[in-house]
């Protein structure tokens, strides 16, 4: 996989292998970013076809500041826990609906209201009745954050390309190594954008790491 912003050389993005873009050159940075949140001057391809940013890629940005970080998984979150449902589990909750609705239907009866309940069943209102949703405070650090997002990636989206910033002003280098780890064994296409110009460190030796300077000059290893 490639991301292109023109005129400049494409950035190549391996699953296995996390790429890291770092620069402190303003202009580039932010065209950087404004095309892949405006799908603009921005070229994602693949086997040199052109595939779509919108179906393709994930800007995620700060995930530490986003709240909603995990409301794309929430449908499918919901999904999972339905399907693994045993069919002991589908009885007892069926059960659990007529009892709810022969409640309701016996209180207008004391009122001696002309009414009706619905016979059927609908195990997604029912799940969607009790409330279920993911507990993010219990996640109690930045690491444990990245690491469940990149997990749930893995699992539902493991083919987008997912773009991250300010990753590395959240862990330390032992953290760091941890995360690039767990996107090698996911086998995510992971794309880490970071402005700043820290010197290179040994720690990013198994990464692909491009540095563009403020001239434009673009550095890879």
């Amino acid at each position: 996989m490639k991301i292109t912003l023109y005129p400049h050389a494409p950035f190549a993005i391996e699953k296995e292998m996390p790429t890291i873009i770092r620069t402190n050159n303003q202009s580039f940075y932010t065209d950087l970013m404004t095309g892949i949140q405006r799908n603009g001057n921005v070229v994602l391809s693949e086997a040199d076809e052109k595939l779509d940013i919108n179906n393709n890629l994930d800007f995620l940005e700060n995930i530490i500041t986003n709240a909603d970080i995990f409301q794309p998984f929430k449908l499918k979150m919901g999904k999972e826990i339905l399907d693994n449902l045993n069919e002991k589990e589908r009885q007892r909750l069926y059960q659990l609906d007529r009892e709810m609705k022969s409640i309701f239907l016996s209180s207008s009866y004391l009122e001696d209201f002309p009414m009706s309940v619905d016979d059927e069943w609908d195990l997604k209102k029912q799940y969607k009745y009790c409330g279920v949703s993911f507990l993010n405070n219990s996640l109690s650090s930045p690491y444990d954050i990245i690491k469940e997002v990149l997990n749930l990636y893995h699992k539902f989206n493991s083919k987008k390309l997912i773009v991250l910033n300010d990753l590395f002003n959240y862990l330390d280098e032992e953290q760091q190594i941890q995360i690039f780890k767990l996107i090698k064994r996911l086998e995510l296409h992971v794309l880490l954008l970071d402005f700043s110009w820290q010197p290179y460190s040994q720690l990013l030796e198994e990464c692909r790491y491009y540095s563009v300077d403020k001239d434009f000059i673009i550095f890879e290893r």
